[in-house]
């Protein structure tokens, strides 16, 4: 017979496997060990370098061309990071905001939220290019630049989770650079992706619309 303990337990470690986040989390982190070992380098697995001498690599990171040359990668490069250091800050901020939305919100609508404002986060830098082509010509091969990494999916759900007032107090209590890296079109299009989404599910004191 099975203690009442055993169960509470049981039915504790089954949510935890069953969490969005979480379940995002190990898959990022699977993502990042995976190509750490196709290129032969866990450190800092996504360079300029090891774009040009893995093909695999160059298939799912996006890249300016001025627009994705391959379209799944605005998909595909959410999942790539490029050191383990950035993965690292990516997992802290998924792992306290993502438990956080859990709360408001159905796993369904979770799922949802994260892949609308990364997507919304990778369209914002294909946007960014095409404006900067359009302004200065054709590109420089020489200077192309890659996006990848989570964080504009992370700041949609920043977004959806606690509202702009306490993403900015954050921003400005942890000192996070929302333009860090370059990533500022992506970062900034999650974020606005992630407030329109919380606005429309009524969420911070109106009645949310649950499925």
């Amino acid at each position: 017979m099975e203690s009442a303990s055993e169960s509470t337990g049981s039915r504790g470690a089954k949510a935890i496997l069953q969490s969005p986040t979480v379940i995002f989390s190990m898959t990022l982190i699977a993502v990042y060990i995976i190509i750490g070992t196709i290129v032969g380098d866990y450190f800092q697995p996504v360079t300029q370098e090891t774009l040009q001498q893995n093909v695999i690599l160059d298939l799912l990171v996006q890249c300016d061309a001025p627009t994705p040359i391959l379209p799944w990668t605005i998909i595909t490069a959410i999942f790539l990071h490029a050191s383990i250091l950035h993965i690292a800050s990516n997992l802290f901020f998924l792992l306290f905001f993502g438990f956080i939305l859990e709360e408001q919100v159905t796993k369904s609508r979770w799922v949802t939220t994260f892949f609308i404002t990364g997507l919304v986060g990778s369209l914002g830098f294909v946007a960014y290019d095409l404006l900067g082509y359009s302004l200065t010509g054709a590109p420089n091969a020489s200077s192309l630049d890659c996006a990848v990494g989570a964080s504009g999916a992370i700041y949609g759900i920043m977004g959806t989770a606690v509202g702009l007032k306490v993403v900015l107090l954050l921003i400005f209590l942890l000192g996070l650079d929302i333009f860090a890296n370059g990533g500022g079109p992506a970062h900034l299009g999650g974020l606005v992706a992630g407030l329109v989404l919380r606005r429309y599910w009524s969420l911070g004191g109106g009645t949310f619309r649950g499925i």
